[in-house]
């Protein structure tokens, strides 16, 4: 057997569902990646910027990388017991991914024990480094040139069994290996007519060049993902517009997430799913092997009042060594004020009363950002209850953005609140 058959079981053998292999050398898609980054589509990700030169060639992450092993690991979970509480009032949503353990750590762990049996099967020293997602790797380009998949009109690679729900690694090394032929595109076959929203409203987004590998791609004319996304962030194929993703919302955004955004995002308390959701692909797609990722409902769908009365010890005991900790506690209590909010039409009279309540609280948060969310809360719920705890941030709170909140919130609730009572609050984006 020969060294890349060995690496390629091992890989396997650790979990990895599927592996490829190519040599290393240019990012092909480098040319969109930073026209996607002038057009100001990376929102307040500095770092994607700073990840711009490095990630124009695999030697920016090694430079002696010769080979790019690339890995991936199905994280779809199952339903967690009690999932039929997702519809319930007063109840959040998660993104699968992190509905178990931080993957970083588990990738990472993974990558070194497959670099220390390579080393032991090489026969001497090898130079290596491993990458997730954190790192300056153009990783989906590099899967689909491995054959891992392709990348959708929803910017995320799907591989033909296993759908979307995966976690990308790679693994780079000096080494000379056996390279992988990645499936080609039918000759006879095109690419799809870009589906631009841009162009659908007369102007808008441009249609960034994409650049065509020539490989096999599967999403044909489905436009589902782009249908579907309630904060109309996929522009056009493969072109997301992170400022207006509830992804980036809810977990890059440091600061309060624009008005006219805030209904969008729904009841997701931490990243989206809603774009794999709705994809075909994803329809028949196996759960993960790995108990590391399996969740359960407190970590799916929580309960809101009780999130929003988190303190800083709290929040580090219960999300300490996920993904959610990227958030920190503001981040997510900011969130889950918003998906109270957005709560007020369905609201039964005793959930309203429970969630104005938890807002009412949450006025007096030492977070401007979280002070501010549940004051635009609140004015979805109004009644009196809300209306007083309002005036009361409003006489009393010294946050200029917080002040403007609650003068905006009083402004649009109804003297009377309840279900079905809620006058949408479409104010402008404060900054905090």
């Amino acid at each position: 057997m020969s060294l890349t058959d060995q690496i390629k079981a091992e890989a396997r053998r650790l979990g990895f569902e599927r592996v490829g292999i190519v040599p290393a050398g240019p990012a092909l898609t480098h040319g969109y990646y930073r026209d996607w980054l002038a057009e100001g589509y990376a929102g307040e990700m500095a770092y994607l910027h700073r990840h711009a030169v490095p990630k124009a060639h695999a030697t920016g992450l090694l430079s002696s990388a010769r080979s790019v092993i690339c890995l991936a690991l199905n994280y779809r979970p199952p339903e967690p017991a009690g999932n039929a509480a997702a519809g319930a009032a007063l109840r959040g949503r998660v993104s699968r991914y992190a509905w178990g353990g931080d993957y970083h750590d588990l990738l990472h762990e993974r990558l070194e024990r497959l670099a220390a049996f390579i080393e032991t099967h090489a026969g001497g020293t090898v130079h290596r480094r491993g990458a997730v997602d954190s790192a300056p790797f153009m990783e989906r380009e590099w899967a689909v040139r491995a054959g891992l998949g392709w990348v959708g009109k929803n910017a995320m690679l799907i591989d033909w069994e296993l759908g979307s729900y995966l976690f990308l690694a790679e693994l780079l090394t000096d080494l000379v290996l056996d390279y992988d032929e990645p499936p080609a595109a039918p000759r006879s076959a095109g690419r799809e007519p870009r589906r631009d929203r841009g162009a659908e409203n007369g102007g808008g987004a441009p249609a960034l060049a994409v650049a065509d590998l020539g490989l096999r791609e599967s999403c044909g004319s489905c436009t589902a993902c782009i249908d579907a996304c309630p904060t109309e962030a996929i522009v056009a194929d493969k072109t997301v517009d992170a400022r207006r993703c509830i992804s980036y919302l809810t977990i890059e955004l440091k600061g309060p997430i624009p008005a006219d955004l805030r209904e969008g995002v729904g009841d997701w308390i931490f990243g989206c799913d809603v774009c794999q959701e709705v994809c075909p692909w994803n329809r028949h797609t196996p759960e993960t092997r790995e108990a590391a990722f399996l969740g359960n409902s407190s970590r799916a769908v929580p309960a809101l009042p009780e999130l929003l009365a988190l303190d800083e010890s709290g929040f580090r005991e219960r999300f300490r060594g996920t993904p959610i900790w990227r958030t920190r506690r503001r981040g997510l209590l900011r969130n889950t004020a918003i998906a109270l909010g957005n709560a007020a039409p369905t609201a039964t009279p005793a959930s309203a009363v429970t969630a104005i309540g938890a807002l009412a609280t949450a006025l007096g948060d030492a977070e401007p950002v979280v002070r501010g969310a549940a004051a635009w809360a609140l004015g979805r719920y109004g009644g009196t209850a809300a209306r007083e705890a309002l005036a009361g941030a409003l006489a009393t709170d010294t946050d200029p953005a917080v002040q403007a909140e609650a003068k905006l919130a009083l402004a649009a609730s109804p003297a009377s609140g309840g279900p079905g009572a809620v006058t949408p609050h479409r104010g402008a984006a404060l900054v905090d």
